[in-house]
């Protein structure tokens, strides 16, 4: 069952991330980014939206160096000239197609929300601890009381733990308005299920 549900998730998640910038113009991408730039600065402050922004641009750019040519005859400089301007032509024509350019805007919008996810890292990851220590704690205590440990548990979360990880990521990607608290949100529903998990793992009897 949880590789059916990480099966699923996954190939959603592909589907929808490709469909996207074929039926959305790259400026609905860039608009979503201002507005939620604005909010976010209202909201958590303008250093931690300037720094996300900041991060989701780093994390886009692609260095571009010169290609390294062997000393040769003036021959093979001409014909490597030559297939160089080609590829340079080919590769300018497939950047510029409307596709790629609204996929770039994908890309920053979400790696702009993710970056705002980073920035509360500290909180979320206190958040984490607490959840993982509950759960190791509540194991603790059924080896010492003989509790039954309940794979059905253990399996649903798990399966919460795939659908939210993808619904967060689908979230990340859609051009539309969502609640600022929506990713913290997923983020705390994945510790949430991962500290169920953990209570509830049976040791050599899982069933998937």
């Amino acid at each position: 069952m949880i590789r059916c549900v990480a099966i699923a998730s996954l190939v959603t998640l592909l589907m929808l991330v490709l469909y996207l910038p074929a039926v959305t113009p790259p400026a609905a991408f860039f608009e979503r980014v201002r507005s939620e730039y604005s909010a976010h600065g209202a909201t958590w402050g303008q250093g931690l939206a300037y720094r996300a922004l900041e991060d989701a641009m780093a994390m886009l750019e692609r260095p571009v160096s010169a290609p390294l040519m062997n000393e040769g005859s003036a021959q093979q400089a001409k014909v490597a000239t030559a297939a160089g301007q080609q590829f340079d032509t080919v590769s300018r024509r497939l950047l510029d197609s409307d596709y790629l350019r609204a996929f770039n805007a994908l890309a920053l919008l979400a790696g702009f929300r993710l970056a705002v996810l980073a920035q509360l890292a500290p909180g979320l990851f206190l958040l984490a601890t607490a959840y993982v220590v509950d759960g190791l704690a509540r194991r603790w205590v059924k080896g010492r009381e003989f509790s039954q440990h309940h794979p059905e548990v253990w399996t649903g979360s798990v399966c919460c733990v795939c659908i939210a990880c993808c619904a967060g990521v689908i979230s990340s990607v859609l051009p539309v308005a969502v609640p600022l608290a929506l990713l913290p949100s997923l983020t705390g529903c994945v510790f949430f299920a991962a500290g169920f998990a953990i209570a509830n793992y049976p040791l050599g009897q899982a069933r998937h």
